[in-house]
């Protein structure tokens, strides 16, 4: 038996023959058993050098194993199984159990041929790291909080150095095996050194993280304990919209009107940049729209909405507050008129149907159709 590391278990078989005149019977005073002998072979029916291997399911303290027949004949043969189970403390090296066949009542050798086997004993298998911890942050400048760093301690007996860091999407409700899991990447620690991975860019959503290392002598993997983080800030994947649009200010010229002095307040979900920005707003010359996600109100028979176009640097001033979600518009000339509706003027309220130069951080422009709230005035609305 090979490749056991300690704490592993194994079994072993053997055969013997009765070449005797008796018939061998289980439970009377023929039966046999397969004794123990010491490593010197010839001192058996006492307790063996190695009897700390008994999972405790040996025959008796002398013995391994009873036959496995009720009844062996004279010329026929039977069979023996026993159990050992390797001392946690068990250093590498091949072990011995010397065995005989003996008198189950009596412990007398039957014919003595110095049967033994041996159980081949590596180094403890390594282990994978217990401490695995997520953290999630912002390590690139790219996306918001949304890099998760996996970081942990390996164990320090260990021989390997290389540790494989898996991530799969969902809770840690899986089994580390779970098909689920997919390898990111094999991080290098040397043992009883610290070891980390940075997993950059995640959208929104829950993931689980652990850690393997590869046990050969059994052809598998043994696991870390499993870490989740919890994505919510991300911007990747994440359009622009708008989902608050509110007329907070009225410049006092014309209450019913989008007029000079008017501002108004833009909140995005995410943070965005401007470049030669602008928008174009059409007016309730048709009635207001239904909701504040627009669109304008269907115009019916010669009735048109007023356009016009509000642009950055020209007759607004756009502010972008410290976070970049919030765009600040003030009107400092009137909008510029595109088509005359049918009534003079911006009436309210207005609904924004473009936008121009405003856009996310990776250029991702603002989404005018999927926005909960693009529609605004009269003040407070």
């Amino acid at each position: 038996m090979a490749n056991l590391a300690p704490g592993d278990s194994g079994s072993f078989a053997v055969f013997f023959q009765n070449t005797g005149a008796l018939t061998w019977t289980l439970g009377t005073a023929t039966q046999v058993s397969l004794g123990t002998c010491r490593l010197d072979k010839v001192t058996c029916g006492v307790q063996p050098e190695h009897y700390t291997w008994n999972p405790g399911t040996w025959f008796s303290m002398t013995a391994y194993a009873a036959q496995s027949k009720s009844d062996v004949a004279p010329g026929d043969s039977t069979s023996f199984f026993y159990q050992v189970k390797v001392p946690a403390s068990t250093s590498p090296a091949a072990y011995r159990f010397n065995g005989d066949l003996v008198v189950a009542a009596t412990g007398a050798l039957i014919h003595p041929e110095g049967y033994y086997q041996e159980a081949s004993v590596t180094g403890a298998p390594d282990q994978a790291p217990s401490d695995v911890q997520a953290t999630i942050g912002d390590t690139n400048g790219v996306g918001g909080l949304n890099d998760v760093r996996i970081a942990f301690n390996a164990p320090a007996r260990n021989t390997t150095t290389a540790y494989d860091v898996q991530r799969r999407e969902g809770d840690c409700s899986a089994a580390p095996a779970d098909t689920g899991f997919v390898k990111l990447a094999t991080v290098t620690a040397q043992p009883a050194q610290s070891g980390s991975y940075i997993d950059l860019d995640r959208t929104n959503g829950t993931y689980c993280y652990q850690v393997r290392v590869p046990d050969p002598l059994r052809s598998s993997f043994v696991y870390s304990n499993q870490a989740a983080a919890v994505v919510t800030a991300s911007t990747i994947g994440v359009v622009p919209a708008s989902t608050s649009t509110i007329l907070t200010q009225s410049g006092g010229i014309a209450t019913n009107a989008y007029y000079t002095g008017d501002k108004i307040d833009l909140v995005f979900n995410v943070a965005i940049k401007l470049a030669a920005a602008s928008i174009r707003v059409a007016d309730s010359d048709c009635g207001a729209p239904t909701t504040q996600s627009g669109p304008p109100a269907t115009c019916m028979g010669t009735d048109t909405w007023t356009t016009a176009d509000v642009v950055c640097g020209v007759n607004a001033s756009c502010v972008l507050s410290l976070d970049r979600k919030t765009l600040t518009i003030t009107l400092t000339a009137p909008p510029t008129q595109v088509a005359p509706g049918s009534v003079a003027g911006l009436q309210y309220p207005i609904t924004i149907i473009e936008g121009h130069g405003i856009t996310d951080a990776n250029g991702t422009a603002w989404d005018l159709a999927g926005s909960a709230d693009r529609v605004f005035g009269p003040v407070g609305q």
